[in-house]
């Protein structure tokens, strides 16, 4: 048999443990066992040194991933007055961290990237809604005063 170009295949769990279970219980060699089920020799030898090793049967769900947390911090500056010059400060501070990953790395950047996005958006219409309501606030109040100094100067007369 020609194992050398043999292609990867996925072994169900339930082979994982009758492989286990054939060369540690049943004491039968890893050549044996690897060749009643028809899969390379090394791969027995890593299912038995993993159930050694870790106490698992089955192939991780998810995997743990060294990462960088990128915080940003947004500032805002509103000038109720003239909105257009209100400011956006933003800062950002990285953190190495780690993370259980289900998802690849792309993908969560990409989710990250969209999501960033829309937020930015987002914050530019809440900003604008902030500055008109302020505005609003401002005509109403010096609308208010001038009645009040109006009234104020007819009764000083």
């Amino acid at each position: 048999m020609d194992y050398s170009k043999k292609q990867y295949c996925k072994i169900k769990n339930e082979l994982r443990e009758q492989i286990i279970h054939k060369i540690l219980n049943e004491k039968k060699s890893i050549l044996d066992v690897a060749q009643e089920y028809n899969i390379l020799q090394s791969t027995c030898k890593s299912i038995i040194n993993t159930f050694l090793k870790e106490g698992r049967v089955g192939k991780k769900q998810s995997r743990i991933r060294k990462l960088r947390k990128v915080i940003k911090t947004y500032e805002i500056v509103l000038n109720p007055i003239y909105p257009s010059l209100s400011t956006i400060l933003e800062s950002q501070k990285i953190e190495n961290c780690v993370e259980n990953s289900n998802i690849g790395q792309k993908e969560k950047n990409n989710q990250h990237q969209k999501f960033t996005e829309e937020q930015e958006v987002n914050n530019f219409c809440m900003i604008q809604q902030w500055c008109d309501e302020i505005q609003k606030q401002l005509f109403q109040v010096t609308q208010s005063n001038q009645f009040f100094q109006s009234h104020m100067n007819l009764s000083q007369k």
